[in-house]
């Protein structure tokens, strides 16, 4: 009967493999070397809802680690690895949040680059030649069947091996787009970029939640 049983997990978790695409996998691990060699690395970029340009918003995020300093919105989010600090310069208010209490579906800012590594079936795309690029497009399916995102798709620079765009498509037909328009690598960054001082913030509300 064990038998039985390690027999059908070996099918399963083979067919679950076997679901995704060798060479897009192959693209992504460019990807990832890219990433995991920099000790930190910033980006600029691009957000958009339903190809809506005259909603186009554009951000910066500096990343380490699980460490990270993003500006969007006219919002600066200090992450130093425990909590995320969200500043409102407009309103003079601070929100103070765990980490632990984030929405796990919703893709992280120190996982924007490698977020397709886990949870998801792979499979390669269409090229296309997008600002003078070759880039290829690799889409990626949920795993989990209860995910609202129906699947994603990545755009690969083919020559510099970085993330070109992020297309997310809801279940419920949404879509949103995330373009990288530079990443650079290796940044000479201040030692406590990513720590938040209260006394820089003396007139704002703080609330923790």
């Amino acid at each position: 009967m064990k038998k039985f049983i390690l027999i059908i997990l070996l099918l399963i978790i083979s067919n679950i493999y076997s679901q995704n695409d060798i060479k897009a996998e192959k693209i992504l691990d460019k990807v990832s070397f890219n990433i995991d060699k920099a000790n930190n690395f910033k980006i600029d970029f691009s957000y958009q809802i339903d190809n809506n340009i005259d909603q186009k918003k554009n951000g910066n995020i500096i990343i380490s680690n699980e460490n990270y300093v993003l500006n969007f919105l006219g919002v600066k989010q200090i992450c130093d690895s425990k909590f995320i600090y969200t500043i409102v310069s407009e309103n003079k208010e601070i929100v103070v949040s765990e980490i632990s209490k984030e929405n796990q579906e919703i893709i992280s800012p120190t996982n924007l680059l490698k977020f397709y590594r886990e949870g998801y079936f792979i499979k390669i795309d269409k090229l296309k030649r997008e600002s003078n690029f070759n880039i290829q497009y690799i889409k990626l399916i949920p795993i989990e069947s209860k995910s609202e995102i129906s699947h994603l798709f990545i755009g690969i620079n083919n020559v510099t091996n970085n993330i070109f765009k992020v297309i997310e498509i809801g279940k419920n037909k949404s879509k949103t787009i995330l373009k990288i328009d530079n990443i650079s690598y290796d940044l000479k960054i201040k030692k406590d970029i990513f720590v938040f001082n209260k006394d820089d913030y003396k007139d704002y509300y703080i609330e923790k939640i």
